[in-house]
């Protein structure tokens, strides 16, 4: 009877340690994360800080629309302003079909070695970098004249200042900053003025 006991105890002792291992145990992954200009990055996060991107991501999802709407109709209103009239990437439509809520989705497995999932993330990175094809930047052409360089640079502008307007308005709507993941955005010309 004794023995029983203590081995019920030992089953207990041991279940509740594999319990206690597995939660102070974090799982790493490679995350693809995509900006709301279609640039790709990665990033190695645990399933917290997942958790919380994931969350932010839905919100934003949910108040993209209506600040695309917003940010459209602020486009063509300050199209006929005077201040933008010097201003040719203003005077270009509104690149509504390029700009898309930012996006995160996981690649390959989950890794309990913290280096081991950041050497996933140098091969992810490698991978990109060697197939430049993944990130969707401006098509060059081999006899481009300078008309083309100068369109491409003014389409360029817009559609960084239309994207940074819509981050803008959601930020608002959000009560909190919607990030570019990092790349740079062009200034509002309006603040450099101050």
């Amino acid at each position: 009877m004794m023995k029983r006991k203590m081995g019920m105890m030992m089953a207990i002792v041991f279940a509740m340690t594999g319990t206690l291992f597995a939660q102070t145990q974090k799982s790493f992954a490679v995350y693809q994360l995509t900006d709301m200009m279609g640039l790709v990055g990665y990033k190695v996060m645990d399933k917290e800080e997942f958790a919380k991107l994931s969350a932010q991501l839905k919100e934003e999802e949910k108040v993209f629309p209506s600040a695309m709407t917003e940010a459209k109709k602020k486009w063509d209103e300050d199209k006929t302003s005077v201040m933008n009239k010097a201003n040719k990437a203003a005077q270009l439509p509104f690149p509504t079909a390029k700009i898309h809520p930012r996006s995160a989705k996981k690649m390959g497995s989950d890794y309990s070695d913290l280096d081991l999932a950041k050497k996933q993330l140098a091969l992810a990175e490698s991978h990109a970098e060697n197939n430049p094809s993944g990130n969707k930047g401006a098509a060059k052409k081999q006899n481009a004249t300078p008309e083309d360089v100068k369109r491409e640079e003014l389409q360029a502008r817009a559609f960084t200042e239309a994207s940074s307007l819509v981050r803008k308005i959601m930020g608002d709507k959000l009560g909190r900053p919607v990030p570019a993941f990092g790349f740079t955005t062009v200034e509002d010309p309006n603040k450099k003025s101050q």
